[in-house]
């Protein structure tokens, strides 16, 4: 039973060392400053903001939002260029990674990480923003524990329709605001099942980009 057990723990990490070996790659062929800004590289094909493959059109924010892996590989949050969270930042954790941004300027409001003792947190730190605001979550390991029913609701408020079936150690992403009308299209959700799990107790990490029109929440995403 041991070999057996070691023998899972090293297929996946081996599977998340080739992840960091393909994501170091990406990194090294761009430049980045002290504050996470990426700079556009050349990655055979040019790449623009957030390693986008276009440019957005004018008065849109580029944006890539990818959830952690297992519980290794913390999440990474990239908006204009701009890498607002990600482990070597040292603003990432356990359970639900929030980066407000101002949805008419682009420019980040605050980051926060929540775990699951944390829900009272959460609550306030979401609950006075206002309509310009945009609110990016990506997860990391397990945050089904962390919603309790008004966290859920005030998700569901913000555009989510994924929220109230998040459980354990699912994987999510969202985008919403304040007053959308409507549900967002910006989000993606992976439940936790050990039989089609990619590292067998965790999902596969989700990989959301794309392009975001300021102060709205309609455009299409990924594609890019």
């Amino acid at each position: 039973m041991r070999a057996l057990e070691v023998a899972r723990v090293a297929l996946i990490l081996g599977t998340l060392v080739l992840v960091c070996l393909t994501a170091n790659m990406a990194l090294k062929l761009g430049r980045r400053d002290v504050v996470g800004r990426n700079s556009n590289a050349l990655l055979g094909d040019r790449t623009y903001k957030c390693g986008l493959s276009k440019v957005c059109p004018q008065g849109h924010f580029a944006f890539k939002i990818q959830t952690g892996s297992a519980n290794i590989i913390g999440p990474t949050i990239c908006f204009e260029d701009k890498v607002l969270l990600r482990s070597t930042l040292n603003n990432v954790g356990v359970g639900m990674n929030i980066a407000l941004v101002d949805g008419t300027t682009g420019k980040l409001i605050k980051t926060g990480a929540f775990e699951t003792h944390n829900i009272n947190n959460a609550l306030k730190f979401l609950q006075d923003i206002d309509e310009r605001t945009l609110v990016l979550v990506a997860s990391f390991d397990n945050m089904g524990t962390v919603m309790n029913d008004e966290l859920k609701q005030l998700f569901t408020k913000l555009g989510s329709s994924y929220v109230n079936s998040i459980g354990y150690r699912d994987n999510w992403i969202f985008i919403g605001s304040k007053g959308i009308n409507g549900k967002s299209q910006f989000e993606e959700y992976m439940k936790n099942v050990k039989e089609t799990n990619l590292y067998e107790d965790w999902p596969k990490t989700l990989l959301l980009n794309g392009c975001i029109p300021a102060s709205s929440i309609t455009a299409t995403a990924s594609g890019f």
